[in-house]
């Protein structure tokens, strides 16, 4: 089953699912025979804007183009006029709603302040920062003014490294760069900038194991704590962290490096603003509909043609223009249906087609525009990545486009953070947790993940603060470690490895989740990260770093080809609350319990011999060294007299521990000399033989009896 056109239990829903195929192609179709590639289609941000450009009589101008229909006069002022309204910075009508004007080359440089002023249909003038903006400012007097600035530097930036492969299974390292600054330099009022988060955390993603870097916030957002989820201008890197180049050399250093990035769009809603965003750009609804969401933001009218070339300008701008290797996009599941899927529980499948009054609710606008981005992301970079946060569990986010897909490459396993939340108040079973870990369909990419933002921000605490608490901030070692300390981070050891090794198709740490960061984010006074807490070999927060990089590269890094397959179901014991799979040949074997080991963990595996490779009880990691694979690696050998194909192994694994093991390859079955007499020798060299052609046996070899049989009749 590699699709959802294929899946037996969806029969049912087959229509809306080959109406979405069949919607896409049209519309492929339709781009293709007028604009001649998909990308044509989406380059608005070639004709919007400010565009350097040679005119008909050969003279250097700037030309300036808005998409305004509902004004009815609009005006480029600038910082060069003392932004007064001048008549020969009037636009001019063009046809459907499009205003253009041209100014002499002197009129505007680098660095210069300009905004657009316009009249709807009374005499009002009113302000907008321009909606192709590449560089905005928040006023440094008055944070509520904000203003473009004009980007055309003397020399452009030039990358200097390419991009990253296609990654597989990919280990992504979700961040905000103004929060990743550290704390110990903490000034009131700063961020961090694109230039700290490039001189010194992209080194600690890749000496972490990580092959991606996800970013937060970077599109310009007026609201700081909306964490870039309200978004005012989608052509513009947020100037509280720096310039354009220094976000092009961020992208370029990560390239070096070997990650990929990954941006965080906010496709389906923008902020309110409407001085400083595209709420109201022109006087009326623009681009947005007329219905509310859950954040009270207006929300993209994706029936609307220039809805979707605006976004999908967007995506290629963000790939040409600064290389980035890939998007999340966020909210999909408001992209995806009329009502936003507001209040839903989505407890069955029928609920992503019918809304609880009966009527269909898919938005067909919306999985058109979602269809036609990820195929121009993959047709501008085949290696890209598009990932969804969607989540209702849609079927087919990640199958093609002409299968009834969507044609993302992954989607999140949002389910496994609520489940952990809850297992962390009233543990589970561990069917109940195999289940929850592996629970997509087969045709479903999904990436797998304990927490993201989403479960640190806004009130929530991170998982390990629910686990420990204040002691946190007293007790992360283990020479003062009182049971609660030991029993959260041990367990909060268990959560992340059953979560990453189970995964479909990828992984997710959130920034410092990797060594236990304890405080949320929604807090001014905790708005940067406490890098410094791994200093101290000796505490709990150095050996749960250890504890992921040993994973990252020991594990999935150095056994990608096993990643690429899923783990394969060994066992649950829910009395002693145990739990083993496999992973290719890598063996998972989880005691959860909180005060039983398990001397005789039992077990079925392929014949052979396996090594154990490591043990979240070794020292280094924060245990207490019961198990040590690395001091005293132990040998198994599978029972013989337990079966043929399947044999059991039985091992050692002390409370709240996993074991992990690897089957040793093979031996080469051994070769035995064959010793000829000095006589055979002899004849061999004095007569060559003739060899048969069937069996390359020589003749002379085969008894008189038995040539009928080998040789062709008559020969």
């Amino acid at each position: 089953m590699r699709n959802p056109l294929e899946d037996s239990s969806l029969t049912e829903y087959h229509s809306f699912l080959r109406f979405r195929t069949t919607n896409f192609q049209r519309e492929y179709e339709r781009i293709t025979r007028g604009w001649g590639t998909l990308a044509a289609y989406s380059s608005l941000h070639k004709k919007l804007g400010v565009h350097a450009e040679v005119d008909a009589h050969g003279r250097e101008v700037w030309r300036i183009t808005e998409h305004m229909p509902a004004a009815s006069h609009v005006w480029l002022t600038t910082s060069r006029i003392g932004f007064e309204l001048r008549p020969d910075h009037e636009f001019v009508r063009m046809a459907d709603g499009f205003w253009q004007l041209y100014l002499p080359r002197e009129a505007l440089s680098h660095g210069d302040y300009f905004e657009i002023r316009l009249q709807g249909e009374g005499p009002e003038v009113m302000r907008r920062v321009p909606a192709f903006a590449r560089w905005v400012e928040q006023d440094p007097k008055d944070p509520n003014q904000w203003c473009a600035r004009l980007w055309a530097p003397e020399e452009p930036y030039a990358f200097q490294h390419e991009a990253p492969k296609k990654l597989e299974f990919p280990r992504i390292y979700e961040a905000h760069i103004g929060m990743a600054a550290d704390a110990r330099h903490r000034r009131e009022g700063a961020v961090g900038s694109y230039r700290e988060f490039t001189e010194k955390t992209l080194k600690r993603i890749a000496e972490s194991g990580y092959s991606a870097v996800q970013l937060m916030g970077v599109l310009e957002h007026p609201l700081y704590k909306s964490f870039g989820y309200q978004v005012s201008s989608y052509f513009a890197p947020s100037s509280r962290n720096g310039t354009p180049d220094d976000f092009k050399k961020l992208v370029d250093e990560a390239h070096r490096l070997g990650i990929a990035v990954i941006l965080d769009i906010t496709h389906g809603h923008a902020c309110t603003n409407a001085e400083q965003g595209i709420a109201q750009y022109d006087t009326s609804r623009y681009i947005f509909d007329k219905k509310s969401n859950q954040w009270g933001t207006p929300s993209f009218d994706y029936a609307k043609e220039m809805t979707r070339r605006f976004l999908l300008s967007n995506c290629r701008y963000w790939i040409e223009e600064y290389k980035v290797d890939g998007f999340r996009f966020d909210a999909v599941g408001n992209m995806l249906y009329l009502d936003h899927g507001i209040g839903d529980s989505f407890s069955h499948v029928s609920r992503c087609f019918y809304g609880p009054d009966g009527k269909t609710r898919t938005n067909v606008n919306g999985e058109l525009y979602l269809c036609l981005a990820n195929a121009l992301i993959h047709e501008m970079r085949p290696q890209a990545i598009s990932i969804a946060e969607e989540f209702s569990g849609m079927p087919g986010l990640t199958c093609s486009q002409h299968e009834g897909g969507l044609g993302f490459d992954y989607r999140f396993a949002m389910g496994i953070p609520d489940f952990w939340a809850r297992f962390i108040k009233t543990p589970a079973s561990m069917e109940k947790l195999w289940y929850e870990m592996t629970n997509h369909r087969v045709y479903d990419r999904t990436i797998s993940y304990v927490e993201c933002h989403d479960q640190c921000i806004n009130g929530e605490d991170a998982m390990i603060w629910r686990l420990i608490g204040d002691a946190m901030y007293t007790r992360m070692s283990p020479f003062n470690a009182t049971w609660n300390e030991t029993r959260g981070v041990a367990l909060y050891r268990l959560m992340r490895a059953v979560t990453m090794h189970s995964a479909h198709a990828g992984w997710l740490n959130f920034m410092g989740a990797e060594f236990g960061h304890p405080e949320w984010l929604d807090d001014a006074e905790h708005g940067h990260r406490q890098w410094h807490l791994t200093d101290d070999e000796a505490s709990f927060y150095a050996s749960l770093s250890r504890w992921d990089r040993a994973q990252l590269f020991s594990l999935v890094a150095a056994h990608a080809d096993w990643y690429a397959q899923e783990p394969f179901y060994r066992m649950v014991h829910e009395d002693h609350r145990l739990l083993a799979f496999m992973r290719g040949d890598l063996v998972f074997a989880f005691n959860f319990h909180e005060t039983r080991a398990e001397p005789e963990f039992r077990i079925s595996v392929r014949p052979g011999k396996y090594v154990e490779l490591m043990s979240s009880d070794e020292p280094r990691f924060g245990g207490h060294g019961n198990l040590d694979p690395q001091k005293n690696p132990a040998e198994h050998f599978s029972d013989a007299a337990t079966g043929i194909d399947m044999q059991d192994i039985t091992v050692y694994v002390p409370p709240l521990t996993v074991l992990v093991l690897k089957r040793a390859p093979d031996p080469e079955p051994a070769r035995t000399p064959v010793k000829k007499s000095a006589k055979t020798q002899e004849k061999k060299a004095a007569k060559p033989r003739r060899a048969c052609a069937r069996t390359a046996m020589k003749i002379s070899d085969l008894p008189a009896d038995r040539c009928a049989e080998v040789l062709p009749k008559g020969r």
